[in-house]
């Protein structure tokens, strides 16, 4: 348990759900985290983060052996590992999760 998550009391799955409910219904990825929030609402944010990168990263050719990525104004290029092991899947997860830990980091100014 996180100093954090021993703030919040635990909550039965009737109430977490209306939690994650209210969290879909109320937060983007364009608005802060508050940190006040309950950590189920702040894992709800995570989720929907993940699915909004997942839906807005771009692949596009370079014109190399690697792919590059974009999500909104950034870019990443994924090297190819040199026996060729990583796959384009593999290398758009870690795009993905390149991306989200920039976006999580400016979301929550670095506090989570």
């Amino acid at each position: 348990m996180t100093f954090s998550s021993a703030l919040f009391r635990d909550l039965p799955p009737k109430e977490e759900e209306e939690f994650r409910k209210w969290a879909r219904n109320k937060w983007t990825p364009s608005q802060k985290i508050n940190m006040v929030w309950h950590p189920v609402v702040r894992q709800e944010c995570a989720k929907i983060l993940d699915e909004h990168i997942r839906k807005h990263v771009r692949k596009y050719d370079a014109g190399t052996l690697d792919w590059n990525f974009a999500f909104a104004d950034m870019t990443v290029a994924i090297e190819l590992a040199s026996d060729g092991e990583v796959s384009e899947d593999e290398q758009l997860e870690m795009a993905i999760e390149h991306f989200w830990e920039i976006e999580w980091e400016r979301l929550t100014d670095g506090k989570d």
